[in-house]
């Protein structure tokens, strides 16, 4: 039986075929979104997450981490892979829609084959899924998810485990996407203001405390000029 953590040479060539096919543009329609054609070029596989990564607002990019899963032909298991894709201009109206999803899932497909478009935290769509792990007692009696060592992917994708998906979490996330909104984690910990978002996303938040910092020794500079010059905000 072959391990499940390896990693076919067939499987690695048709991924990256795949991703620079949706990086680059591929055959796409006219109208469709890098999203859209990212989507289109996944389809081939068995499970795929596609995490928001990064974002710039200069110009509207997205930066995608993208997780593939395909059965191993030896022991049945599911092998993931994961690369980051280089970035993609977005537009406008979908940086607007998605600005609040850093490091979240925005786009993925399940193990039932059906596409959810539907925002989650990463890994959320396996838990519960037997095959990646069991429900195990905290000794305290609340029960916790956790995933079998072959999938160590999946809980590294979550923050590491920065701490256990209880069934108490898990039952707000299904019930939230029951009544179709997101769920950002216990305590709000995933999306643009989530705790576990600023480690795994922190050249985002580098970035925007440079933009704020520029902007703060703009306002500055403007107003020593204005007094410096005895000029007056609002008036002449």
């Amino acid at each position: 039986m072959r391990p499940a953590h390896r990693i076919h040479l067939g499987r690695r060539l048709r991924l990256a075929a795949v991703l620079a096919a949706a990086a680059l543009g591929g055959a796409a329609c006219a109208s469709e979104t890098p999203l859209e054609r990212l989507q289109r070029e996944l389809d081939p596989f068995a499970e795929y997450s596609v995490i928001l990564q990064d974002m710039r607002p200069e110009g509207f990019y997205h930066q995608y981490r993208v997780v593939v899963g395909e059965p191993d032909a030896g022991s049945g298991e599911v092998v993931h892979r994961e690369t980051v894709l280089d970035w993609l201009r977005v537009g406008r109206r979908t940086y607007i829609r998605y600005q609040s999803h850093l490091g979240m899932v925005i786009l993925s497909k399940g193990p039932d084959g059906v596409v959810d478009q539907q925002q989650h935290p990463p890994g959320y769509q396996q838990v519960g899924d037997e095959r990646y792990g069991r429900w195990r007692d905290d000794g305290n009696g609340r029960s916790f998810w956790e995933f079998y060592g072959q999938y160590a992917l999946l809980s590294t994708l979550m923050g590491g485990f920065n701490r256990p998906v209880y069934r108490g979490d898990w039952d707000s996330y299904r019930d939230s996407r029951s009544r179709g909104q997101t769920y950002y984690g216990p305590g709000g910990a995933y999306g643009t203001n989530g705790t576990v978002t600023r480690q795994t996303s922190p050249d985002f938040f580098r970035r925007q405390q440079a933009r704020q910092a520029a902007s703060s020794r703009s306002f500055g500079d403007r107003v020593r000029s204005r007094m410096l010059g005895g000029g007056r905000f609002g008036g002449k």
